[in-house]
């Protein structure tokens, strides 16, 4: 079998991802991307560039521009590229039909290596005489990094959940707090906002708490479920416990559960980050991801979102959005805007929620499926359906 060429031929596809993943794949020493006069932007050059470079690729990359609406134009800035760069393949995965016409019609002529990705069944394809690329099974591996450098944008930081990683202990006890929660879901809310109350006046590393066991706010009585707080203690999550019914006192484990316990959107957040890394099969888990617009982390002012947990596997980026309240079409504007800016074609939006969504919301649930967003339910978080659920959707 022939080697494959050092030079990969793009045709510029409005589609980002096309426009990486022969190269991803194959690992040239140089990528020639022609297209329109768009490759004259330094943005779109940069987003790709450092989009390879998040991979760890060293690869060279070049730009060429033409008029590809005309196929004696394509074909004379093809032989151009050509005569500097000698032997090359060429990619047929992006473009359009006028490019295509003359690329066919070129490489007929001069013998030119053709290939093409077919994303159903995740392999190449050899279109005319590139054997080194015939049935050549693709599992590219992104991370969110390269994901949304090739959108435009960058990773700035962790957002109001900072986590970088998990280790055993930590992923033991955010799964020892979700199972509480799934077991009192229905007074959860009161004792977590109890807790806030209580724990407002905390700061940094501070975990002990002395405070009265009721508390009250106008005509609202807030105190904490007994039996919750027992869980707790016993499952090691608050230390110190004691109750005498006039005054609460116990340490929260660590800083993590002291945010877990006060904010019932963050134990929601860290169960679908941790439930995601368990998994084993994701190529990259963030949670709480600040994403930059402009990718410059340095400016003055920027424009940023925050996406509660993404992943990827494969070249499939999955935004998640959690929600543990009530969710409104405004929920589903913003995780459909964010995942079609910086994903693409195969990103998938999700929304994850403690909300009955599926029973009690049929207008809800019909424009979700109407936008393409995938809902993860109340009844599916208590039946231990994550898991599977964005198993599923993450696939081509």
């Amino acid at each position: 079998m022939r080697s494959f060429p050092e030079t990969i031929i793009e045709i510029y596809d409005e589609e980002q991802i096309y426009n990486v993943l022969a190269v991803c794949e194959f690992k040239p020493k140089n990528v020639v991307y022609i297209g329109t006069r768009k490759l004259k932007n330094k943005r779109i050059k940069n987003n790709i560039i450092s989009c390879l470079r998040s991979l760890g690729l060293t690869t060279k990359c070049f730009f060429y521009s033409t008029d590809m609406l005309s196929i004696n134009s394509v074909i004379s800035e093809l032989e151009n590229i050509l005569s500097i760069f000698g032997e090359c393949a060429i990619d047929l995965t992006g473009g359009n039909e006028v490019a295509l016409v003359a690329v066919g019609m070129l490489a007929k002529e001069r013998g030119i290596p053709l290939f093409r990705y077919d994303r159903y069944a995740q392999m190449y394809r050899n279109i005319y005489e590139c054997e080194a690329a015939a049935d050549v099974v693709s599992e590219p591996k992104f991370n969110i990094n390269a994901v949304l450098a090739l959108a435009g944008g960058a990773m700035k930081s962790h957002g109001h959940v900072s986590v970088d990683g998990l280790d055993k202990d930590t992923s033991d006890d955010i799964f020892r707090t979700w199972t509480i929660y799934k077991k009192y879901h229905r007074v959860w809310s009161r004792t977590v906002s109890y807790l806030q109350q209580i724990s407002k006046d905390l700061e940094g590393e501070q975990l002990h708490i002395d405070a009265s066991a009721v508390i009250y706010g106008g005509d609202r009585i807030s105190g904490a479920d007994k039996a919750v707080m027992n869980e707790l203690c016993e499952s090691g999550l608050i230390r110190n416990y004691k109750n005498d019914g006039k005054r609460i006192s116990f340490d929260y484990k660590n800083p993590l559960i002291r945010s877990c316990l006060c904010d019932i959107g963050v134990c929601l957040e860290l169960y679908v980050y941790a439930a995601a890394i368990s998994a084993g099969v994701y190529d990259d888990v963030q949670i709480s991801v600040v994403i930059d617009w402009d990718g410059d982390l340095n400016a003055r002012i920027n424009t940023i979102n925050e996406i509660d947990v993404m992943l990827t596997r494969g070249a499939v980026p999955v935004f998640i959005s959690c929600k543990s309240g009530s969710v409104n079409t405004t929920t589903l504007n913003e995780i459909k805007t964010l995942t079609t800016q910086f994903g693409g074609v195969l990103a998938r939006p999700v929304l994850v929620t403690m909300a009955n969504v599926r029973t009690a919301d049929k207008h809800l649930l019909q424009r979700a499926v109407d936008m393409g967003i995938d809902i993860i339910d109340r009844n599916d978080l208590l039946h231990e359906r994550l898991s599977k659920r964005l198993y599923a959707l993450s696939k081509l």
